[in-house]
């Protein structure tokens, strides 16, 4: 049911929900919430993956309930307008005008990008063409936000060719473009650098200035904690305040030191003087790089977006030949990508980790144990879909750690994880170096470098 609100009213988005649950599902995922967001302000929402945060944020942003599918009770208030749902009726949300008051940028970025657009330029218009704006209107905008946020150089780049960085950064930037009064965020720095991040921040204080409200989706607060109007925990399928005890409990890190490394332990890997560059491309990603990585060994690579890392755990993997250069590999190796979610594609777990493996070879009795391994086991008939993303995250490494890799390859491998799953990827690459093979992994998360890594490599 539709009906104005009085104009009275100050807050841009409001929530009073009841309870939400899905179709099919036995019990509420959300409950007994109760949320207002007004013009300007920073509210931020933390919790651990499952916990329901990405349904909480699709449903601010109109996109849940699904008609005659999931149940939602409560109403939602957006601009002056508030729709009320009810177990007996489901009102259908015009997710296109929904759109003009409130955006979502979800947890996979790249998701929110057309992918059929042949540079960031077109990408960041795209919604502006959708609205009819004119044309030289529209080239104007594009290159105002590209200054603002720093993506000039990147105006030409084909959007399938960014690193997963600049993939965020641009999808951010074509949701602002469209100047929605509510930005909902799903984890919005996730697999960005130190600049990158500040260009984030940079640009949610200035549309707060403009009036926009920023809704932020977060595992941990620690990040925002000193700029937030607002903030929140959700458990057990509801918000909670959190208080300062608790917000200095969130911003605790554990960190183990790392043990050393013999010197005379066995080469797995080495580089001499490797270029790196991708078809049809006018210069190499990679330049003159050289790197030895020992048994026993775990190498972080550091360095901006952009600055050859994925680029060279696909060479090390095999999947890209150096284009001049020398790149030995004494053992398999194993890749966990950026992005976990392109290795997925069947429907259970244990059909997705068992993939590719011969009925009869011994590889088959590693399965059960690297499920057990990372507190899969239970999800073995479960869509790998289905999970939340920190247990899918850890799908996608199940599938590379159940070939016993002797080089493990991890991009960005904390991205989505909660703490559970971040304590267990510390205990795969402990149990990796112990057994004597190696660990290359890039990342962002400067905590867990400093946790995990023996030697940091910087790219530029």
């Amino acid at each position: 049911m539709y009906q104005d609100l009085p104009a009275l009213t100050s807050a841009v988005l409001g929530l009073s929900l009841r309870s939400f649950t899905y179709l099919d599902g036995q019990d509420p995922v959300l409950h007994d919430v109760e949320l207002e967001v007004f013009p300007g302000s920073l509210t931020v929402i933390s919790g651990q993956s499952g916990s329901g945060k990405s349904t909480l944020g699709a449903i601010l942003a109109g996109l849940l309930p699904r008609h005659g599918m999931d149940e939602l009770v409560g109403t939602i208030s957006v601009a002056e307008t508030q729709i009320e749902f009810s177990k007996s009726s489901t009102p259908r949300v015009d997710v296109s005008q929904w759109a003009r008051h409130t955006g979502l940028l979800p947890q996979d970025a790249g998701h929110y990008l057309s992918g059929i657009r042949g540079t960031v330029a077109e990408e960041l218009a795209f919604s502006l063409e959708n609205e009819g704006v004119p044309r030289e209107q529209m080239h104007q905008r594009v290159q105002e936000l590209a200054q603002k946020l720093h993506l000039e150089h990147l105006l030409e780049r084909n959007p399938q060719e960014l690193s997963g960085g600049q993939e965020r950064l641009v999808a951010l930037a074509a949701l602002a473009m469209s100047e929605p009064d509510v930005l909902v965020l799903d984890e919005p720095l996730a697999g960005l650098d130190q600049q990158a991040s500040a260009v984030v921040s940079t640009m949610i204080n200035a549309l707060r200035a403009q009036g926009t409200a920023i809704v932020v989706l977060v595992d941990s607060v620690r990040a925002w904690a000193h700029e937030a109007a607002s903030l929140w925990s959700l458990e057990q399928g509801t918000l909670k305040a959190l208080s300062s005890d608790e917000q200095e409990q969130q911003d605790k890190v554990t960190k183990e030191t790392s043990r050393s490394v013999p010197e005379d332990s066995r080469v797995l890997l080495s580089l001499n003087s490797v270029n790196l560059a991708y078809p049809g491309a006018s210069r190499p990603a990679v330049q003159d790089l050289d790197l030895e990585v020992r048994a026993g060994q775990c190498i972080g690579l550091a360095g901006a977006n952009g600055s050859g890392k994925t680029t060279l755990l696909k060479a090390i993997a095999g999947l890209l030949t150096p284009v001049d250069g020398r790149l030995e590999t004494f053992g398999d190796s194993g890749l966990l990508l950026q992005n976990s979610s392109d290795q997925l594609f069947e429907r259970t777990v244990l059909r997705e980790v068992s993939f590719g493996i011969p009925k009869r070879s011994p590889v088959q009795q590693r399965v059960p144990e690297v499920l057990a391994q990372l507190g899969l086991d239970s999800y073995a008939q479960t869509h790998p879909y289905e999970l939340p993303a920190s247990a899918r995250r850890l799908v996608a490494l199940a599938t590379v750690l159940v070939r016993d890799p002797e080089i493990l390859l991890l991009d960005e491998p904390t991205e989505a994880l909660d703490e559970v799953g971040e304590a267990i990827l510390q205990e795969v690459i402990r149990s990796e170096l112990e057994r004597g093979g190696a660990v290359v992994l890039s990342t962002h998360d400067g905590d867990f470098m400093e946790a995990t890594a023996h030697r940091v490599f910087e790219m530029s």
